[in-house]
């Protein structure tokens, strides 16, 4: 065979494998154990350098360890399908370091070292699955006269429409808490104006605009307090 075929094949071969792995592991990635903890990552794939944010949930939502809106806690380097990652947790541990390994539309994490100097959670082993849509979860905290809230909408932008809303709610006078699963409401033009929360017979409903707290029984109200957002 012609050298000149010969080489010019190998670089089609080189260029369409490059071409593959160009996009392997950009988007949003996410999973779910027991209802009990999700991880998602979102990342961005420049050459062989990925950088993106790690966010775990977990404690069944007692433990929220995902960075501030639109900041980077993850960097790594590529090989072939897998990477070499460096991340920081949120509560206050720094240059914890894991793999990440693709496989078709799967990615495996695995903690090699956790995070030093400080508190940390991350999970030993995850699997998840790339999202068809990159959306980033969006975190908002809120306080009222007895209780500081969080609410994360998984579906990304805080004020998209959502059947997976997420809810934690700690007492102020004893600091217990109480996570709740719950979807977002709209006015009659569309707009999300709040979210709603069910725990037994027990509602929970936030209203943003403005900011409030409901909590009710029936028709019987428990608690109905004014809010004020912490880092909208």
């Amino acid at each position: 065979m012609n050298i000149k075929l010969v080489m010019l094949l190998m670089v089609a071969s080189f260029n369409s494998g490059h071409a593959i792995a160009k996009d392997m592991f950009s988007g949003q990635w996410s999973g779910e154990q027991k209802n009990e903890s999700t991880l998602t990552l979102r990342l961005n794939q420049v050459g062989q350098n990925v950088n993106g944010s790690y966010c775990y949930v977990t404690q069944n939502g007692n433990r929220i360890d995902c960075p501030p809106d639109d900041e980077n806690n993850l960097k790594g380097v590529i090989a072939e399908n897998r990477a070499n990652v460096e991340f920081n947790s949120s509560f206050g541990g720094g240059k914890g370091h894991a793999k990440l390994e693709v496989v078709g539309d799967k990615m495996i994490w695995t903690l090699i070292t956790p995070p030093q100097k400080g508190e940390y959670y991350a999970p030993q082993n995850y699997k998840l699955t790339k999202m068809l849509k990159s959306s980033t979860p969006e975190k908002r905290t809120f306080e009222t006269e007895k209780f500081n809230i969080t609410l994360v909408n998984k579906c990304g932008s805080f004020e998209i429409d959502c059947n997976s809303m997420f809810y934690l709610g700690i007492r102020k006078s004893d600091n217990s808490t109480i996570s709740l699963d719950g979807k977002t409401f709209k006015d009659t033009a569309g707009k999300v104006t709040g979210s709603l929360f069910k725990n037994g017979e027990i509602t929970y409903t936030v209203t943003y605009n403005p900011l409030k707290l409901v909590v009710s029984k029936g028709g019987h109200v428990l608690v109905d307090q004014p809010g004020q957002w912490v880092n909208k």
